[in-house]
């Protein structure tokens, strides 16, 4: 009697798990599918969102400043964007302030890069045909 009532139990709340409806989430990105993105893809690729009852749709970015407007705007739920883009965002529009909730990169990935053709010279860069 007793494993039959844990049965029903278990049956009925195995119903009202596959009836819970999974949360929608509108998510952009920066810019194109990239290898910065792919921690988000891979994501939804092995079925994590959906395994915590989330509907994530995952769409390319045309810039930061651009995601950010779209989320500011409320087209989107949240996105990944350059964090400067963010403050600059964020210091224009005082009375919409976006939120930061999760840091991508521990160092910037930013690089200085030059053509091998040239040689710098202190701040300046001189051709080496001149």
């Amino acid at each position: 009697m007793w494993s039959r009532g844990v049965l029903i139990l278990l049956w009925i709340f195995l119903g009202m798990a596959v009836a819970q409806q999974r949360t929608n989430v509108r998510f952009t990105l920066d810019f194109a599918f990239q290898g910065p993105t792919a921690p988000f893809l891979l994501a939804q690729d092995k079925g994590y969102y959906t395994a915590e009852g989330l509907n994530v749709s995952i769409d390319r970015g045309f810039g930061s400043a651009d995601a950010i407007s779209k989320i500011a705007a409320g087209n989107y739920d949240m996105g990944f964007a350059d964090f400067n883009s963010l403050i600059e965002f964020n210091t224009r529009n005082p009375n919409n302030q976006l939120l930061a909730v999760f840091m991508v990169y521990n160092t910037t990935p930013a690089a200085v890069f030059a053509v091998l053709e040239r040689r710098l010279v202190g701040w300046a860069y001189r051709s080496q045909n001149a």
